[in-house]
């Protein structure tokens, strides 16, 4: 039986966020003045579940499996990108 499972670049980034999330949970994180553990995790999982919805919807409209690991991978770095210069104002 072939299976229907397609790996893309937002599972891997699912996947990421929820790993994150384990490790706040098990301690490993050093929690920063002003920031607690738990707000980390609130928000991790948010955007875990924004990032799934959105795979879902990308997955829907997009059904070449290029063309998909090219928008979600390109989404992606965009997404990367904004962080990074949000965090540097």
């Amino acid at each position: 039986m072939k299976s229907k499972i397609r790996i893309t670049p937002l599972n891997i980034v699912v996947a990421l966020c929820f790993t994150y999330v384990i490790y706040c949970i098990l301690g490993l994180e050093k929690a920063n003045p002003g920031t607690s553990i738990t707000i980390k995790v609130i928000y991790t999982l948010a955007l875990t579940l924004i990032i799934f919805i959105t795979d879902i919807l990308f997955r829907r409209f997009i059904m070449s499996m290029k063309w998909l690991w090219m928008i979600e991978g390109s989404f992606v770095l965009i997404i990367i990108v904004m962080m990074v210069i949000f965090q540097n104002m």
